[in-house]
This record gives C-alpha cells, sequence and structure tokens, in this order.
C-alpha cells in the first residue's frame, strides 16, 4: 500500500506539473498576442513622435489635414445610403481607402527618413553593463527590454538590416535615407505603384461626378469636395515632401 501510495503521490505530481506548464505557455500565449497591438501602437508612436520633431512635420500636416476630409465625406455618403446614386459612393469609398493608405504611407516614410541607423549601432554598447547583472531578475528584464526595443529598431531600420551595414550608415547623412527609402524600401515600392492608381482615381472622379449630379442626391458636392482635397494634395503634398527633405540636417 505504501508503494501504491508513493506512485500515486508521483502520478499526482507529474500531472500537476504538466497541466501548470500547460497553463504557463497558454498564459504567455495569449499575453503575446494581446499584447501586439500594443507593440504596434509603440512603434507607429515612435516613427511619428521623430516625425513631429523633424522638418517632416510638414509633410505630416498635410497629408493629414487633406486625406481626412475624404474619408470623412465617404462616411456622409455612406450614412445616406449613397444618396441613390451606387456610383458615386463606390467612387467615394475606394478613394477613402486612397486616403487612408496617403496617410500610412507618409508616417512610414518619415519615420523611416528621420530614424538614424546609428542609434541602433551606440545603443547596443551602453546596455552591456546591464546584461552583466548579478540578479537573474535584472538579467530577464533587461534582455525584455532589448527585445522589445530592437523591435522597434528593426522596424525603422529600413534596408539596413545587420550591423556592418548599419555602421556604413554612420557617414549618410538624413538626404541619404531618403533616396534609400524611396528606391530600395518595399513598402515604398508598393505604395508608390498605389500612388499611381490613386492619381489616375482622382482624373476618373470627374466623370463620376457627372454622373452623381444626374441622380439629383446632392453626391456630387462631396466628390467635388474630395477631388479638391485630391488634387491639392498630389500638388501641396510633392511640394511639402521637397521642402521637408530641403531642411534636412
Amino acid at each position: 500500500s505504501a508503494n501504491y501510495s508513493n506512485e500515486a503521490t508521483t502520478m499526482a505530481a507529474i500531472l500537476c506539473n504538466g497541466i501548470g506548464k500547460l497553463c504557463s505557455s497558454t498564459c504567455d500565449a495569449l499575453g503575446s498576442i494581446l499584447s501586439l497591438p500594443c507593440k504596434a501602437c509603440g512603434i507607429a508612436c515612435d516613427g511619428v513622435t521623430q516625425a513631429l520633431k523633424s522638418p517632416f512635420c510638414l509633410y505630416l500636416t498635410v497629408a493629414v489635414g487633406l486625406n481626412i476630409p475624404p474619408v470623412i465625406f465617404a462616411g456622409q455618403a455612406l450614412a445616406n445610403g449613397g444618396g441613390g446614386c451606387n456610383v458615386a459612393l463606390q467612387w467615394l469609398l475606394i478613394n477613402a481607402f486612397f486616403c487612408i493608405v496617403n496617410m500610412a504611407a507618409a508616417v512610414y516614410i518619415s519615420g523611416k527618413v528621420v530614424h538614424d541607423p546609428n542609434d541602433d549601432v551606440d545603443g547596443g554598447d551602453t546596455d552591456a553593463p546591464y546584461i552583466e547583472a548579478t540578479m537573474e531578475s535584472n538579467k530577464t528584464k533587461q534582455q525584455q527590454h532589448q527585445s522589445s526595443s530592437s523591435g522597434i529598431k528593426k522596424f525603422w531600420q529600413g534596408p539596413f538590416t545587420t550591423a556592418d551595414e548599419t555602421r556604413v550608415v554612420k557617414s549618410m547623412t538624413k538626404v541619404g535615407r531618403v533616396r534609400d527609402v524611396l528606391c530600395y524600401d518595399p513598402m515604398v515600392a508598393v505604395y508608390i505603384i498605389i500612388g499611381i492608381f490613386y492619381i489616375i482615381w482622382q482624373s476618373m472622379g470627374f466623370s463620376r461626378m457627372n454622373q452623381a449630379a444626374g441622380c439629383g442626391g446632392g453626391e456630387e458636392e462631396l466628390i467635388t469636395r474630395a477631388l479638391s482635397c485630391g488634387f491639392l494634395f498630389i500638388s501641396l503634398g510633392a511640394t511639402a515632401f521637397g521642402c521637408s527633405v530641403c531642411c534636412l540636417r
């Protein structure tokens, strides 16, 4: 009976240990999933903060200020049921999608340009003393901090993904990073293609505006306002981007 009792105790301990590990793994997985939005928000805020402190604040202001109104116009048309004109509603909704992409691209490009890859290299040396801490808990916290910050650094690092490549950038100016981001960043390449379709879509808006006028639902006024913002963004956005690049130091 004593052996049976010991075996039962051992089995119970193994079972409890397995359940504990399962619960711990499940909690870690859920924690990682639930923290993804916060990490994404942190990455975006890091880039926006750096951009707002730089000359690209002008470009961001123009991009956001001229792309938010068309999104609002599309929401108004959707709330009105399109005013009985599906052609106008379709154009406004697709145009709103393009405007959201324009704002996201402005934040992305600005963050990439103003992020200094040299900070990634210099920051690695200052972290070393903390890793050598004697307390295991301090080591764990420091490693988690490095993992979190390195994710943000790698996101804004652009085409420079290795330490050797980053060291080469020490002599590179911000204007040089503009060239690299515009010419070599795959996300920007995709945005350039979307931008071409955006310009074509703005040109198609004139015919949709005339069709909406025949519907008599007042949607042509919303298209007119959206077109005004669109063509202003095409002209002023490019001008503001050029001015921001010229002001870089």
